[in-house]
């Protein structure tokens, strides 16, 4: 039978091993939740005999446990996390998952892998010509200014979003948007 302690130290097992995932079994999260069951029993017991003393004691105890396991999953799943995002090779580590972590891995792994799959073949794939039309539509009167003063983050009338620009600052600009600037005093010509 699991005690409250084995719930510390398997959190502070798994805050001291850094990228090591500590040993948790089935078996372990089902003493968990054998645990909690007794403790609840117990609750009911105080209840009943109108023990408010003892009933504020074992709901702290299972209210503690609880939140140490939810600590104890945090740690795991970042860890989880970080091994399918560095590709970490994961068959010794397996042995110390639970079946539920086994699968949240695999997911995981699984997201990662076709983010960066979908990501690397459009870098791969761009062609020239969509570089020509993005050129084709950006505006050609662009002039380069210096920033004199902090502009906030402002839109446009042609829709476009454009800053903060912090000053100091030397910055390439639609022509538009780069008189209005400096007239406002916020820049002038570079």
């Amino acid at each position: 039978m699991i005690t409250y302690s084995e719930f510390i130290r398997i959190r502070r097992q798994e805050q001291e091993d850094g990228r090591m995932l500590t040993k948790l079994t089935n078996e372990t999260l089902d003493e968990m939740k054998d645990y909690i069951a007794i403790n609840k029993k117990s609750l009911e017991e105080a209840k009943k005999m109108g023990d408010s003393k003892r009933e504020e004691e074992i709901t702290t105890q299972i209210n503690n446990a609880i939140n140490t396991l939810d600590q104890i999953i945090t740690i795991r799943m970042n860890k989880l996390s970080n091994m399918a995002i560095l590709g970490t090779k994961i068959d010794q580590a397996r042995n110390n998952m639970t079946s539920e972590e086994i699968v949240l891995f695999d997911e995981i792994v699984k997201i990662v892998s076709e983010h960066k799959k979908n990501i690397i073949s459009e870098v791969k794939n761009v062609s020239a010509k969509e570089l020509k039309v993005e050129e084709e539509n950006s505006d050609v009167d662009k002039i380069v200014i210096k920033i004199t003063a902090d502009v906030p983050r402002f839109i446009w009338r042609n829709n476009k979003s454009y800053g903060p620009f912090n000053f100091p600052n030397v910055i390439e600009i639609d022509k538009e948007v780069a008189e209005i600037l400096i007239k406002g005093g916020k820049a002038v010509s570079a």
